[in-house]
């Protein structure tokens, strides 16, 4: 692409109107144009706007705090925006109102607010004269949308339509670029520039384990967890299949702690907490911070990640970093997520895989000792590094280096 500069537009209401649909929409649109050339980085407008108003934490809002605090410690120009739904505009910082030279308007999470009005928040970004990029983390909503209801499948639809007109996108994984190069051939749409940046295996601000726990003693139970929300594609219902399963052929004793909040599936919900009743040792919490989840797994002796189908499967290198091996599903992203030690890949469809590799860590402790060992001599990659990656890539893009 070539510079920036050579795509700007001046969009203020008075002098240049935007495209057809914003017109209708009723916007008010202030000057974001780039001013003065920025020798290093480009200025980006950085949507956060769910991440603020939500006090959990899923993948996907991980990754926007995360990249934001360190593409502002890299000395990236970051502004924080939203949408104003009363003003028709969007939300800038206090002392930013008025105007702002700016280059990008960096998705990182889904843009809600704007979609659920039935705008294109990058026909929104050309409107003002930016250039776009977002960040794609799964097609679940459109490969498995039966999950959804119709408003819902609806929005979804919009939101991976708009990806045809970004200028930029970044996928996690190889497996997520190839899923919405389909949906959008598909769909009859334009594939965008589309590069794959891994997510870390950082947990948070947490320091790396460095020091294996202490060895189980073949008596002691054997500690799980399990960090999921309880939705249907997260499998958590054959994973309590297959811990009673393991837990009635070996005769010994395998506690898992699961640790995810409800979301919004009642009979499913309901499914969950009967098991939970028939399996000794099973508890569940809704939620934990980032310092009771490590404490969670320190006092572990593995995790297991149940899902089958995941744009990236965080909790998998989360648990490495903490020093804990994991068992995960053999497919999906964690196919190419999993594979390099201290995982053990299985057939997480089929309870009988999930108790055989779960009485092989309870029978064997030379075995879980092994991937123990693999899980803290892995290297994995930092949000100092994924973020420098995506910082190289607006740069490049932008034509400042």
């Amino acid at each position: 692409m070539g510079h920036v500069s050579r795509h700007r537009r001046r969009c203020v209401a008075s002098r240049t109107e935007p495209q057809r649909s914003l017109k209708q929409s009723r916007l008010t649109m202030v000057d974001l144009r780039g001013g003065a050339a920025r020798a290093t980085s480009p200025r980006v407008l950085y949507w956060r706007e769910t991440t603020d108003a939500q006090p959990f934490e899923t993948g996907i809002q991980r990754v926007t705090r995360q990249l934001a605090d360190g593409l502002v410690r890299r000395g990236v120009d970051l502004v924080p925006v939203g949408w104003d739904a009363g003003r028709r505009l969007l939300r800038l910082p206090k002392p930013l109102q008025g105007e702002l030279a700016a280059d990008w308007l960096l998705l990182p999470e889904i843009p809600m607010s704007l979609l659920s009005e039935g705008l294109d928040p990058i026909q929104l970004a050309r409107a003002y004269g930016l250039r776009s990029a977002a960040i794609v983390h799964d097609l679940i909503p459109v490969r498995l949308s039966h999950l959804y209801d119709v408003d819902a499948q609806a929005l979804y639809r919009r939101y991976f339509r708009m990806f045809a007109n970004t200028d930029l996108v970044f996928a996690t994984t190889d497996l997520v670029a190839g899923h919405l190069r389909t949906h959008l051939r598909t769909e009859g749409l334009t594939v965008p520039p589309i590069v794959v940046v891994p997510l870390p295996g950082q947990f948070a601000h947490t320091p790396r384990v460095q020091e294996p726990p202490v060895t189980r003693r073949p008596s002691d139970p054997l500690q799980l967890l399990t960090v999921a929300t309880w939705e249907p594609r997260k499998n958590l219902p054959r994973l309590l299949r297959g811990v009673r399963l393991a837990q009635d052929r070996s005769g010994l004793q395998i506690h898992l702690t699961l640790v995810g909040r409800r979301d919004g599936y009642p009979e499913h919900d309901a499914e969950i907490e009967a098991f939970l009743t028939t399996i000794p040792g099973a508890t569940a919490r809704d939620r934990a911070d980032d310092r009771e989840l490590a404490e969670l797994y320190e006092a572990s002796h593995a995790s297991v990640y149940p899902s089958c189908d995941e744009g990236f499967g965080m909790p998998v290198l989360e648990s490495l970093w903490l020093g804990r091996p994991c068992v995960c599903h053999a497919g999906s992203a964690m196919a190419e997520v999993a594979p390099g030690g201290g995982t053990m890949m299985i057939d997480m469809a089929d309870d009988a895989a999930i108790a055989d590799a779960l009485m092989r860590l309870v029978t064997k402790p030379s075995l879980l000792d092994r991937l123990t060992v693999e899980a803290l001599a892995r290297p994995l990659r930092t949000w100092a590094e994924y973020t420098a990656d995506v910082a190289s890539r607006l740069q490049l893009a932008s034509g400042l280096v």
